[in-house]
């Protein structure tokens, strides 16, 4: 797994979700907190437990596993685990490097 060692994710800072196996679906959503390997996150949606979702936040594209995820006032609060967390400039230059070869 790779992670940044400083993150540049605020407390309360928006985020768009991306349910991966869910035809894509997206929702809104803002981060909460975060631990060695997971987060935490409050989204409009309800994300299923053991579903893989995409999230964007600033400069920064993560791959995660939702942990567990339950109604909390209006909105929903999920954990997940964090299994990748790249920034897109590094994802744009690592599709680069694909295609050039």
């Amino acid at each position: 797994m790779e992670k940044r060692s400083e993150s540049r994710v605020k407390l309360n800072q928006p985020l768009m979700i991306t349910a991966l196996l869910n035809d894509h679906a997206t929702s809104a959503g803002r981060f909460v907190g975060l631990s060695s390997n997971d987060m935490k996150i409050k989204s409009s949606a309800d994300l299923p437990v053991g579903s893989l979702v995409r999230l964007e936040v600033g400069d920064d594209l993560m791959m995660t596993e939702v942990r567990n995820c339950e109604p909390d006032e209006g909105e929903y609060s999920a954990g997940l685990l964090i299994l990748s967390w790249l920034e897109k400039s590094e994802l744009k230059r690592l599709m680069r490097e694909v295609v050039t070869g």
